[in-house]
């Protein structure tokens, strides 16, 4: 599925608004008459917020009422995706496969891929530098910096002779 940017999103959506037809606005940006029309009904659900953001976890509890509000309701799986913000009716029809498969508990959080095998470590806060401290990291650097152009110029003085010599 390709990726398109917020500013395409919004240029579609207010092309429709215009009066253009979907068909139309489709063809001239390039886009599937099916993915406009699921921004159309983003849109129509919640606006350009909607439209525009994304989320990308949801609880098995979410996944569960999605579910079960799409049945109660009688709603294709584009509408209610529209409905309950999720950007993609496709998810909502997986899990309502997954539901029936295995149940409930198969809406749980899988995560893919291999378990993390060290622990996170946690980033601790920085004391702000005072001005010595950062006057002698700043002479560490140019220290360093001036050692790296030293010995760039000898490699390079070292490259030209042997390209004397071989001439």
């Amino acid at each position: 599925m390709a990726k398109y940017s917020k500013e395409q999103r919004i240029e579609a959506i207010q092309q429709l608004l215009a009066g253009k037809p979907l068909k139309t606005t489709a063809r001239e940006l390039g886009i599937s008459p099916q993915v406009l029309r699921n921004w159309r009904n983003q849109y129509e659900a919640g606006g350009y917020e909607q439209l525009l953001t994304t989320r990308q976890h949801y609880t098995a509890q979410f996944k569960l009422e999605a579910i079960v509000y799409r049945r109660e309701n009688g709603l294709s799986y584009p509408q209610a995706a529209a409905d309950m913000r999720i950007p993609n009716e496709g998810t909502l029809y997986a899990w309502e496969r997954i539901y029936e498969e295995q149940g409930a508990d198969g809406l749980q959080d899988t995560r893919k891929g291999r378990p993390p095998t060290m622990p996170k470590q946690e980033k601790k806060p920085q004391k702000p530098m005072t001005r010595e401290q950062e006057l002698e990291a700043e002479v560490a650097y140019l220290k360093m910096e001036n050692a790296y152009l030293k010995k760039l110029k000898a490699l390079v003085e070292e490259r030209e002779k042997s390209a004397k010599k071989t001439k």
